[in-house]
């Protein structure tokens, strides 16, 4: 088989594979029902907000319990998207949480919009 052929092979099943019960992984922090709630929560620390009153302005808004602090809980990483909302950008990632299957996202913050156009000037 020709090196060309093996890579491509191996593409093509690294593609196909999907997550299952053994890629699980331990994750603590503050997660979120929805990416846009996780979004505001992570507007409100990049304010000034600490984890707890972000989490309790974001409940507040959605009106039921979607941002809360777990500890070491185990998960199926999922996807990651990047988010520019505000001004500022995100690293976003889900979670399958186990044994529930319930998804929830985290993510950080990157930086603003503004910081970028002031390094490019």
């Amino acid at each position: 088989m020709k090196p060309r052929h093996l890579a491509l092979a191996l593409l093509v099943l690294t593609a196909g594979h999907a997550a299952t019960a053994s890629d699980t992984v331990r994750v603590s922090g503050y997660f979120c029902d929805t990416r846009h709630d996780q979004v505001a929560f992570l507007a409100l620390r990049a304010a000034g907000e600490n984890d707890i009153m972000a989490a309790n302005a974001v409940n507040k808004a959605a009106g039921k319990p979607s941002c809360a602090d777990y500890i070491s809980v185990e998960v199926i990483p999922g996807s990651e998207k990047v988010v520019m909302s505000g001004g500022l950008v995100y690293k976003m990632q889900s979670f399958t949480f186990l044994p529930e299957k319930v998804e929830r996202w985290y993510g950080s913050v990157f930086g603003s919009l503004s910081q970028i156009a002031e390094k490019e000037l």
